[in-house]
């Protein structure tokens, strides 16, 4: 046997074994501290909604409808959604949050908006027009239902020529326990 064939064995073994060890560490420090963090609620695949912003003139009661459409994808329970909503424009600069929903009975109550809403963007008197957000009996909120509310034309107002003069409607739905957006719709006067 060539002498140089014995030194393949050790460098071998050292090799080996430093693997072993660097596998070890890395299994032991997610362990001991913890650096997988901790593992979140996953978002519910909604896979596509739509938004309607229906502004009317003179028909009292629907001036400022927001409708958004569960198309496609899975459920969300309603308790689990919160609504942001902003408007902008040369006159208005405000936003809203609805959140512990459903509403009690058919209209929001100031536990419905975080920060109280200060500059009541959302229109809480119309019950016929709030919908799924609502104790209506529906609590996941799935293809083919629409959540619908009223933006008050005294905060933001997107008819032509009248004041507060609003230009851009956001309004963001957000699964709470994960975090993220299910929902976003931009509409514009």
């Amino acid at each position: 046997m060539n002498r140089q064939d014995r030194a393949v064995t050790p460098v071998i073994s050292t090799i080996l074994m430093v693997a072993i060890v660097v596998i070890l560490a890395a299994t032991a420090s997610v362990f001991f501290f913890d650096v997988a963090g901790s593992v979140t609620e996953p978002a519910p695949n909604v896979a596509d909604t739509t938004g309607e912003f229906e502004v009317a003139d003179g028909r009292a009661g629907d001036k400022q409808l927001v409708k958004i459409t569960h198309i496609a994808g899975d459920g969300v329970r309603v308790n689990e959604l919160e609504i942001v909503v902003r408007a902008t424009g040369p006159g208005v600069d405000t936003d809203a949050r609805l959140v512990d929903l459903p509403a009690d009975g058919s209209s929001f109550e100031n536990k419905n908006f975080a920060d109280g809403d200060p500059d009541n963007l959302i229109d809480d008197g119309d019950s016929t027009k709030n919908s799924v957000i609502t104790s209506d009996g529906i609590d996941v909120w799935s293809a083919g239902q629409t959540i619908t509310f009223r933006i008050n034309t005294g905060t933001a107002d997107f008819r032509k020529g009248e004041t507060p003069d609003a230009d851009e409607l956001e309004v963001v739905i957000v699964h709470t326990p994960s975090g993220t957006i299910i929902s976003q719709n931009t509409f514009t006067a």
